[in-house]
């Protein structure tokens, strides 16, 4: 599955590279709508009601993601206080996306708001919010992995986090009459993520822009 992105998610992940410089690791927008090809259209599962995702940590946010979402971080954890906080953070803003697209909202989740910053963040949760007019939301199985932090040039103290995602068996669901699209697995369903992240006042990593290219060979497992 590919769930529907931004425009501003172009090239920038691409180039990352050249703008970043070593800071240690762990281990780039946000969704396209399912192809047409290759599908197939099958009833939801009965619904149960799921209890808040809390992540752990002080002052850590709580997710209220529907029984049909399941995650899995791996590589988001490190010895290191400073990177593990910027870890959790990124960690905190996949699970603020996947909250947001899992059912239809009007306006930006508190979760979301709070680890997506400024004018992109505004924008991208305009396109989350335009997406699930349809009553198109998501459900499925959501793995990251190979996490890696790095510090951007020019003494600001910010940040990059790259990871990857596995959106095999990620699918889009009609909030309405709880069908799920079925999509046939490929390479186009591995996705690297790029965010940059900056300190808040509050002392809490944010994000302040992010792009992603998919299809990335570089994120494939088996």
């Amino acid at each position: 599955m590919t769930r529907s992105s931004l425009p501003i998610a172009v090239a920038l992940a691409a180039s990352a590279g050249l703008l970043l410089t070593a800071c240690g690791g762990g281990g780039s927008d946000s969704s396209d709508k399912i192809q047409p090809s290759g599908t197939v259209t099958t009833a939801a599962p009965t619904a149960t009601t799921a209890s808040p995702t809390q992540a752990a940590g002080p002052n850590a946010p709580k997710f209220d993601l529907p029984s049909g979402i399941t995650t899995d971080f791996k590589g988001f954890d490190s010895s290191d206080p400073k990177k593990q906080a910027i870890l959790s953070s990124a960690k905190y803003a996949a699970l603020s996306i996947l909250e947001f697209e899992a059912k239809v909202y009007t306006k930006e989740t508190p979760n979301f708001k709070r680890f997506w910053t400024g004018a992109h963040g505004a924008t991208f949760a305009d396109s989350i919010i335009s997406q699930g007019k349809d009553g198109s939301v998501i459900t499925g199985d959501y793995p990251y992995y190979n996490a890696v932090v790095k510090t951007l040039q020019g003494g600001t103290g910010n940040v990059s986090v790259q990871y990857c995602e596995d959106q095999r068996k990620a699918y889009a669901k009609d909030s309405k009459t709880g069908k799920v699209t079925v999509t046939t697995p490929s390479l186009s369903d591995f996705r690297l993520w790029t965010l940059l992240m900056t300190k808040s006042p509050s002392g809490e990593w944010t994000v302040f822009d992010h792009t992603w290219v998919q299809g990335a060979k570089q994120c494939q497992v088996a």
